[in-house]
């Protein structure tokens, strides 16, 4: 198994690990369960299909827009259960829900990291930025491809020959 390959699993293993652990405590909208399920689908696409590019780019593509999705549901949810779990009927939760939202935390927190990791998959699957014109930026997502930069001189390890010599004729008597 080659490591592009290893870090896919890795990742697709570590989300599958985290999604169980955050939807331990029911507090989450099913729309959380539906976006990570989605995203370890086109996890799992990608592991599958391990010459295309298209499963890691679906998985960047759905792990980037579950960022602001995680955000806008732990904004609007947390409260909900914490009232629910710290203070409301459901107090023998208490420390599940603590457990079940650091995880959706942590979660969170790595994704732009995966989605980092699932960028560079793409590139050494052949995918390039060029494809959804994405500038590179103090050289990342740069990768060498088959441009030849004519504006800098090639270095090469052929030696010139010395200069030509003129070869003496020999004298007619």
């Amino acid at each position: 198994m080659n490591a592009p390959q290893a870090a896919l699993r890795v990742v697709f293993v570590v989300h599958f690990l985290l999604t169980s652990w955050a939807t331990l405590v029911g507090f989450w909208p099913p729309v959380y369960t539906y976006m990570n399920g989605i995203i370890l689908l086109f996890g799992a696409f990608a592991i599958v299909q391990a010459d295309s590019t298209e499963g890691p780019l679906m998985f960047l593509i759905v792990n980037l827009a579950s960022i602001i999705t995680d955000i806008i549901m732990l904004a609007i949810y947390e409260p909900i259960g914490y009232d629910s779990y710290e203070r409301g009927q459901s107090v023998s939760l208490r420390n599940t829900y603590r457990f079940s939202l650091g995880m959706c935390i942590v979660n969170l927190i790595i994704k732009p990291f995966t989605s980092f990791v699932m960028f560079r998959i793409y590139q050494d699957r052949g995918g390039t930025t060029g494809d959804f014109n994405v500038p590179t930026f103090g050289g990342f997502g740069a990768r060498p491809g088959t441009y030849e930069n004519i504006d800098q001189p090639v270095p090469s390890n052929v030696e010139t020959a010395s200069p030509h010599h003129s070869i003496e004729k020999p004298s007619v008597p």
